[in-house]
Parts: structure tokens; sequence; C-alpha cells
């Protein structure tokens, strides 16, 4: 806040204030961290700074009243604003009339009956319906971090033990890994990692709404908290132990509160959303660092950040939330594991053989409702009345498909895995009505259900014949044929006598409003009936509230079995998907092995095929092995498609250890433990990194971390600096790649720099091309990968195609002819340079002559007897000149 605005509220803060303004900076001043919106009538109102910030935000007016900034919305419309406010990292507090306002005797109470944060979101309207909304804990002590991610929607939890994050500058490097995995929308941390300077730098590049909490905040704030029961892997680590109090303490305070729980209550339900956390252990998992999930296009394109052109649009035809959501999990997180590799493929392989069986199963899942997130608002007591029918209907639906994965053996498993809960739909269906009314005292619980509640609805019901009977009734005593008995919300019911006939109202009756053309009355029968009808109306809204929130704890008792029930739905819903795509793509079982041979026959690229149509998209294989085919030097020209090639071999990696069939005519894959890719220019200006500098940290990622059994792809290696010295770089890193076959992996290798196709004469390391034909002057593009080097790089027919001027393009050609001839002498030295073996490169780069010859010899010497701590300026002027000169006379 500037000076100026700090100034002008304290003047506001003296002056006198409205009693509603008063509550308002009463209930502000315990949220001040987040965007208060104050219901006032039909609308949501912001004040002071909130109302700035917001207007801004929303794009909404921004007024003021005494000089008090005011901003708002109608509350119909709230759910719209809010996402806006969520979308910019916003947290928010909702703040409710808590009684009717012509009721209330004075100031009308109100209270916070939400907070929504960015990372605690439950409602179904703020959430993408196929992707988690994780909030991510990071507690840090001695050097060491843990991760904890947990999507309070839906109870998914994983967590990152100490043991997995080294310590150092490195513990930011599997930081953003993960951050680029699970993408989550808020942070919290313990307020000691502040002291790292570097950490704040961090936090402050991934702009991503962040807060930190006292370092007490994560432990054991409660007995009660220590009545929580965690796998030993969690409790035995004092570091992720501590995130995870840290995280309860924090959803207790933005969700168990407001709910009217006790600290002990609010665990036991956190506890039974929290699936059992998932420990993430790098030992079964694939490896990729944020440069990878990043450059593969994995769940995000590169462009705009959506899902399009990624893997997980080509895979993702799941019928169901929770599928959608765990398919993007497993696409981010492949498995090293082939016991679970061969469990999700022999599953996708039962769907695709029979495919009658699969489109009805995902007929019945296209029914079913989002159990996972039912089951969390259920548990936390944010369920509405319309989410309980809905969740006894998927209940049906899943013991429907139970039946069908009965009729296969290999199926009988996943049908283990939908538990009967036929008493809590009987449960549900006995007390909600099927379509319920949203608010209480309509009609939410079902007749029949309660006694108490039936008698009170006879009575409003026969009210209404009261009603007619009284007003025919007094039509006849008085004579006035227009006598009507009405009702409003401000003087309830009453009997009305246009003025004409005021002469013949009886004595008995009592006047309660004039108007201009009539007069209202009441009599004490009338009067005593609507004081019943109204005590029958409040005691029927309160005993239905009663009974709802009875049938809702009776079913979170349950919240175990409804997440075990939705994560065999997710499963069956990802296999049958699979499958699916499969026979759609045409794609075939691979072969997953724990050896050292990759080898892909008439291989595809998923996204690429799928867009320009899989006639039109040319196939090609790929062997490499440990020992012999060890490295591909791939070139060939722009466009020619090397490094859609580079790609789909890493895609069709992700693919056959996920479980899912490949875009191949045939695949075997030894199993790959890390994926490391140096694809395309990039830079991090924020951070002051340039292109090649970010170029550079991702390669040396790779030849630092990578194993045997690692996929290395890198294209154009070194191109982000002068052509020299990415070529000496590039010609380094291969051979260090050759020489350390104990450290690194298979490699794809994509350059244009032709002198690198030298290095294909050592073993293990081959020479392919991306196949180009020249005719009448034009280059067709074969997209054929052969075997050998290309002969030519083919730069100017790419800038021809982009449309440059035909009198540039000739130019071009010139140029070329003369710097291909004159530059044979040098490109041949250096290639005789690089020749040598990779321990004696740095000591004969050091040996080379500056110049061709000795005709220069004379000028280094005098260059090398200058004193330059006794020349004047002008004397260096004059010798500068000198040899200026004696330079232009030999050129």
């Amino acid at each position: 806040m500037n000076e100026t605005v700090e100034k002008k509220e304290n003047l506001l803060s003296s002056v006198q204030l409205t009693p509603m303004v008063r509550q308002y900076k009463e209930i502000k001043s315990r949220h001040r961290d987040k965007i208060l919106l104050f219901r006032v009538g039909d609308f949501y109102e912001m004040f002071f700074e909130d109302a700035r910030e917001a207007a801004s935000i929303l794009n909404i007016a921004l007024t003021s009243r005494n000089e008090m900034p005011m901003a708002g919305f109608p509350f119909h419309a709230a759910n719209h604003y809010i996402q806006k406010l969520l979308g910019a990292g916003k947290k928010i507090a909702v703040c409710e009339q808590m009684e009717d306002p012509s009721k209330a005797k004075g100031l009308v109470k109100r209270d916070i009956v939400n907070i929504i944060t960015p990372g605690t979101v439950l409602d179904d309207t703020f959430l993408g319906k196929k992707q988690n909304n994780f909030l991510l804990s990071i507690y840090g002590l001695n050097q060491k971090l843990s991760l904890l991610f947990i999507d309070i929607s839906t109870g998914d939890c994983f967590a990152l033990s100490s043991k997995w994050i080294p310590s150092g500058s490195e513990k930011y490097r599997v930081l953003l890994d993960e951050i680029s995995k699970f993408l989550p929308s808020e942070i919290i941390y313990n307020e000691k990692l502040k002291e790292e300077e570097s950490f704040n730098v961090f936090l402050s590049s991934l702009g991503i709404l962040n807060e930190s909490f006292p370092d007490w905040y994560f432990g054991d704030f409660s007995e009660d908290s220590k009545e929580i029961k965690y796998p030993s892997d969690i409790t035995e680590d004092i570091i992720l132990h501590k995130n995870v109090m840290g995280v309860i303490h924090y959803l207790y305070e933005t969700q168990g509160g407001l709910a009217g729980s006790s600290t002990a209550d609010f665990y036991k339900r956190i506890q039974m959303i929290l699936n059992e956390a998932v420990l993430i252990n790098k030992k079964d998992i694939v490896e990729m660092d944020d440069f990878t999930v990043k450059n593969l296009e994995l769940v995000k394109n590169l462009r705009e950040g959506t899902k399009q052109y990624t893997l997980l649009e080509i895979l993702d035809h799941t019928v169901t939330p929770m599928g959608g959501r765990l398919l993007r999990n497993w696409i981010v997180m492949p498995l090293y594991n082939l016991k679970e590799i061969y469990e999700r493929q022999n599953y996708t392989e039962a769907f695709f053989d029979d495919s009658i069986l699969t489109s009805s199963i995902r007929e019945i899942l296209k029914q079913i409702n989002d159990i996972e997130r039912l089951a969390s608002r259920i548990s936390l007591k944010k369920a509405i009345p319309r989410e309980l029918p809905a969740l006894s209907f998927s209940l049906k639906k899943a013991m429907e498909l139970k039946g069908l994965l009965e009729k296969k053996e290999e199926f009988l498993n996943l049908a283990e895995g939908i538990l009967d809960l036929s008493e809590i739909s009987k449960l549900i269906d006995s007390a909600i009505v099927e379509d319920p009314s949203s608010t209480f005292g309509g009609e939410v619980i079902r007749e029949g259900f309660n006694e108490e509640l039936d008698n009170l609805r006879k009575i409003m019901k026969e009210g209404k014949d009261f009603i007619i009977k009284l007003q025919n009734r007094e039509r006849e005593r008085t004579g006035i044929a227009s006598l009507k008995v009405k009702y409003n919300n401000v003087f309830g019911y009453f009997i009305e006598i246009s003025k004409a006939n005021l002469n013949n109202v009886p004595g008995d009756y009592i006047r309660k409003q004039s108007l201009v053309n009539a007069e209202r009355f009441t009599i004490p029968e009338l009067s005593e009936y609507e004081e019943k009808i109204n005590s029958a109306s409040e005691r029927v809204t309160k005993l239905e509230e009663d009974i709802f929130k009875q049938v809702l704890n009776e079913v979170s008792l349950k919240v175990a079995e409804l997440q075990k029930i939705a994560h065999t739905l997710a499963l069956i819903d990802v296999y049958a998907n699979f499958a699916v795509v499969a026979k759609e793509n045409g794609y075939v079982k691979p072969i997953v092995f724990d050896g050292s041979d990759f080898s892909i026959k008439e291989g595809r690229h998923p996204v690429v095929e799928k867009y320009i149509g899989r006639n039109l998209f040319v196939p090609n294989d790929t062997v490499l092995d440990g020992e012999e085919k060890r490295i591909m030097i791939l070139t060939g020209p722009n466009m020619a498609g090397k490094s859609t090639y580079l790609r789909q071999n890493a895609l069709i990696t992700i693919m056959a250890q996920i479980g899912s069939f490949v875009p191949a005519r045939e695949a075997k894959i030894g199993m790959i433990d890390k994926i490391f890719t140096r694809i395309g220019a990039s830079d991090n200006l924020a951070q002051g990194q340039s292109t090649f500098l970010v170029e550079m940290q991702e390669a040396a990622n790779i030849l630092l971390s990578s194993t045997p059994k690692s996929l290395i792809i890198m294209d154009e290696l070194g191109r982000g600096t002068s052509t020299y010295d990415g070529l000496s770089i590039a010609w380094a890193v291969i051979e260090f790649l050759h020489e350390h076959p104990e450290k690194c992996g298979k490699t794809l290798f994509a350059t244009h720099y032709h002198e690198l196709t030298k290095l294909g004469e050592k073993k293990g390391i081959e020479n392919f091309n991306i196949a180009v034909r020249e005719y009448k002057d034009e280059l067709i593009f074969l997209r054929k990968v052969v075997p050998g080097p290309a002969d030519k790089s083919y730069g100017i027919y790419v800038a021809k195609l982009a449309g440059i001027p035909d009198e540039i393009i000739e130019r071009a050609k010139i140029i070329l002819e003369t710097l291909e001839t004159e530059g044979n002498l040098a490109r041949d030295r250096i290639e005789n340079i690089f020749d040598k073996s990779y321990r004696k490169t740095f000591k004969k780069v050091k040996e080379i002559e500056l110049f061709p010859d000795n005709q220069y010899q004379n000028i280094i010497d005098r260059i090398k007897n200058i004193d330059i701590n006794r020349i004047t300026p002008l004397e260096s002027i004059t010798f500068l000149s000198e040899i200026k000169k004696q330079l232009e006379g030999k050129s």
C-alpha cells in the first residue's frame, strides 16, 4: 500500500464510522491476507484496499462513499468473480448475513462462512474436472527439504522424502522438477527457509501464490494431532512428518474451523479424505527433469500452455474425471517397475481383446459422477443436498459395472475393488428426494423419513385450505365480494379491503396498513394462524438441515470405502481408455524388459500423426543398444523431421512405461530409468539467463545425472553461441558420452554441424540422416531416417520455402559457394584436431597456430614486444595505425 493510500485509510479509521463499516473492519482484521466479500443484501461488497485491488482484477467499477473506496457484484454472479480472483492468485474470505435482515433487530449479524484459496478449493465450479489442484507444502531443516503435494478436493497426496532431495543448490533442481509435474496452485513453507536468499529468488521466479508460516506451525500443535497415524516412512522422517503437520494445520484454518469441527473431529475427517500418502520412490519412477516435461509437451504445450497438441490430449479419451486425473499423473510419472508395467499392460490387453465389453463398461462409466471429489466434500461437511442423490446413483452404477467385470476372469481383481455400499444408497434414497431444492425448507428430506417433519408439512399444506376457507367466510360475513386474504414478507398475512368498501368493515377488524386505494386489516384468528405457520416453516427448515447433517455424518463414515471405489473406477477408466486409443490409432503392445536393447520398428509420433493423418505420417525405425549402437548422430536440413523423430522415441518410451500400447509396428524397450532432453531454444530472462546459458544448464544436468539405462535426446546442442564454440562443445559432449558408457545411456543427437559426423567412425557411434531429394531446383522432404551422414544442410532451400525473395536466395547461393571453397582448409584442420581422443583434446587445442602460415609473424612479434605500462595514448594510436597498414598490405 502506498503512503498516500495508507494516510487516507488511517484518516478514515479515525472518523466516525457507521456500525456496518466498523463490523466490516473487525472481520477484515482477522483476514488481512484475503479479499473479503462482505454480503450486503443481494451484493458482495468490498471496501478500502480490497475494493481497489478487486476492481482492477475484475474490471468492475470502483466507487466511493465518504471517501471510502467501494466495489461490488451481485451475489448470484459470485462464482464468476471468485474464479477470476483465484486465477489472479488471491485468497478469498466470504462473509455472509447470518440472519434475515427483515427480522434482525439492529445491525445484521455477519460472519465468515467460507475461505477459498487457490490450493484449497473444493467447489467443482472452480476446478478443472480432469486435473488435480495441488497445494505444495515445503518444509526445510538443516539444508534438507521435504515436499508434500496435496489435493484436498480429491484426497490425493504425493510426498517426497528428504532422503531423495540433495542439499545445497541442487535441491532447487529437484524442487523445480517436481513442480513441473504437479503444477501446484499455491505453496506454503516454513519461515526458516526465508533465511536462504536463493530460496527467495527461486520462489519469486515461479509466479505461484506462496506464504510462509512459523516453524512451530509445522509440528504437533495439539494432543489431537498426535492421534493421526501415517505410514512408517512418514513418521520416521522427522522433516516429512513436520511437513504433514503443517499442511493439516493450514487445512484446519481454511476448512475445518469454519465447518464447526473441533480439532479432534477435523483430524479424523482429514485422515479419512487423505488417501494413504503416495511416497514418491525415485527407484520406481522414471526421472524426468522440468526441461523434459516441458520440451516433450507431455501435459502442456509450449505455445499456449494448454492441453492441445500434447501427449495427454492424444491419450486422454477417459470418460470420468477420476480417470482423467489418474492418467495425467501416470504420464508425468512413468514406471520403472516391471511388475507394475506388466499389470497395466495385461489389463489394457484384456480390454483391447474384448471391444464389446469395453464399450459397455465405458457407457456405464460415463454416467458415474466424480465420487472422489464427492467423498472429500462429504467428509469436510461441504456437500450440498443434490450431491447425495448423485452419489447414490453412482454407487448403483458402480455395482452394475462390477457385475460386468465379474464375467471376465482377467477383471476379477478389479471387480473386488468396487465395494458394496448398498446400505449407503438405501439411506440416501430413503432420506433425500431425487431432485432436492438448493435450500432447506423447500423440499430436501423425503416424505415418510421423519414423522415430525411430515406433521409440520401437513400443517403448512392444510394452511392453504384454511386461507381459502377464511377468505370465503369473511366475504360472506362482510358482504364485500372483493375482500382478499394476502401475504407479503414485510407484513405477513392480512385482509385487504378497497376504500369503497370501508363502511362494511366489522368492528373486530384491526388496521395494519393504509394504502392509497385500500386498507389492510387482521383479525385474531388470522394472527394465530400466521404465528402457527411461521413457527412450522422455521421448524421445517431447521429440521431438514439437522436430518441432512445426520445423513451426511452416516455417509462420511464410509469415505475410505468411497475413495477405494473411486480409485478402482479410475483404473478401469484408464485401462479401457488405453484399449480404445490403441485400437483407434493402430498402437501395439510393446515388449518392456530389463535389458539394454531399444528397438522400435516403424515408430510414429503420436501427436503429429494424429493431426496430419496416419496415412501421411512416415514411420521410422530406431535401434540402439548398450554397446555397438549406443549413440546416433542425426543430420539433415531444417523441416526434414529431426525434432519429430527425436521426440517420438522419447514419447514411445513414456507410453510403454505407463502401461499404454505404442505407435509402432513393433517395439522392444529395455527399461529406461531417466529421460533427458535438450531441445529447442529457450531463455530465462527473469533470472538474467540467456538462451545459451539455459542450453548449457540443460546439457550439464544431463551429463551429471545420466546412467547407462538413461535415454538422452539432444537437438542442436551448441547453436546458441558462435559456430566454432558450438561445434567444439557439441563434439566434446558426444566424446564424453562415448568415453563414459558407465555413466551415459542411449543417445539420439541431432545436429547441423556436419563435422560431427566424423565421430561416426568410432565404435558405438552411428551416423543417420533424414533423407531429402532435389528435383528441378526444389527440395523434397522424404521424412525417412536412413544410415549415413547428410551431404549438406539445404538451409537455402528452406529459406526459399519460407518465402525469402529470389534475389536474396541467389545471392546466398553465391556466398555459400565462396565460403565452402575457402573454408575447406580451416575445416580440415579442425577435424584433425577433434579427431584426437577425448583425453587429449584440450591439450591439442592450445597448440593450434593462430594463422595458417608465418606471413604475420613479424606483426605478432611487434605486438609481443610492446610494454603496455609505458606506452602513451598517442603512441598506442600510432602503433595501431602502423599495424593496420601492414595487415592491409598483406591482404
